[in-house]
């Protein structure tokens, strides 16, 4: 099982948006003296952590990688291969800021606090002339960064919602599939037992296996040769566990992909077992490797009905779980909390029982040596 961390250099995340050379070499040296083997890097979240060409990306001058002409990035994945730890990147591309991206169809993404209203937008696989700047905007990674890194996750986050634009498109798809169609779709009765979205799922399915098969034709052709992964996105709520896609129909269209699943509140209190059987049982036996995501050095918020809890308590459940049902990969999303981002914060840090995020990954590690190599 590989083990590591899941990272971002990107504007507003709290993680690594500002790393100096200096900064990913103390990060790689930990990992190695911890013995993380794994490192997932996002050069493209919400926002953009790279230096980009293209005129429709936001650039922040205060994120280093942009600043320094993507310099830091290719410091980190020249470091983690010569130190033998294996690298993806990860590339968020059904969502960005407003103001550049300026896409029509898309819907805002709430975020209060950290994005103001209207600043960030997600778009569905339908959106017009979505598909073609996700070409671009894979390509370009490809070319920045390919030869370097050992695979690609596609992150297709948000991407299966209703909008005024796919009721034609799922019509149609339903004629062919012998599926209701969207005007009487909904005509169901309430029944708390009865998941009752099996139909959308299915064309979200279909519609997420076609991007990815497309985005997969781009990414052979500009010549990388490397793993594909994309992430299987969990719904865990008090008494529901839910996957968004239906995983049998995604695997029988991409052989050769693997998984990275996680739950959508990063808090292993939830449906414990439950959610270890939908983020690695149930993709594993419909064929896929599976890569397990988890909370890191991470200040993301709590659900509102759990009492607090610790890095400590969460990390050792994580490790617990892995050991017992053994994912393919396990990553801890934050390696650092530096800022008061989003999702790796430094001022709410010490809420979660450490000072700063060097000493809480250090002792994450040594937790996971004693769990998963006593």
């Amino acid at each position: 099982m590989e083990i590591g961390f899941w990272d971002y250099t990107c504007p507003r995340h709290g993680s690594l948006e500002r790393y100096t050379a200096a900064d990913w070499d103390t990060l790689l040296d930990d990992m190695v003296a911890g013995g993380f083997d794994s490192l997932v890097l996002c050069p493209k979240w919400l926002t953009t952590g790279y230096r980009s060409a293209l005129s429709w990306l936001d650039q922040d001058p205060s994120c280093s990688a942009i600043a320094l002409d993507n310099r830091p990035i290719h410091h980190a994945l020249a470091g983690a291969r010569a130190r033998g730890i294996r690298t993806r990147l990860l590339i968020a591309t059904t969502i960005f800021p407003a103001r550049e991206f300026t896409l029509p169809g898309g819907f805002t993404y709430p975020w209060p606090g950290v994005f103001a209203d209207g600043e960030v937008m997600l778009y569905d696989l339908d959106c017009p002339g979505l598909t073609e700047r996700m070409d671009q905007l894979v390509g370009e990674i490809i070319d920045l960064f390919g030869a370097q890194t050992d695979g690609l996750i596609i992150e297709l986050e948000f991407a299966d919602g209703e909008a005024p634009h796919r009721i034609p498109i799922y019509d149609d798809w339903a004629a062919r599939n012998g599926r209701p169609p969207f005007a009487t779709m909904r005509n169901f009765r309430f029944e708390s037992r009865q998941y009752p979205l099996t139909h959308w799922r299915d064309f979200t399915t279909t519609r997420r296996i076609e991007t990815l098969q497309h985005l997969e034709r781009t990414i052979r052709s500009r010549g990388f040769t490397g793993e594909l992964s994309s992430i299987i996105e969990l719904d865990n709520s008090p008494g529901v566990v839910m996957s968004n896609v239906n995983m049998r129909m995604l695997a029988d269209a991409l052989p050769g992909w693997a998984v990275s699943t996680y739950d959508n509140y990063y808090d292993r209190r939830i449906n414990r077992l439950a959610s270890m059987d939908m983020c690695v049982h149930q993709p594993r036996l419909a064929g896929f490797p599976v890569q397990y995501l988890t909370r890191g050095v991470m200040t993301f918020s709590t659900p509102p009905w759990l009492p607090p809890t610790t890095l400590e308590e969460q990390w050792r459940m994580s490790l617990e779980d892995a050991r017992d049902h053994q994912p393919d990969a396990l990553w801890f999303m934050g390696a650092d909390a530096r800022l008061p981002g989003a999702v790796c914060n430094n001022a709410l840090l010490p809420q979660w029982g450490f000072a700063d995020g060097r000493s809480a990954r250090q002792q994450l590690m040594q937790m996971a040596q004693e769990i998963l190599r006593p």
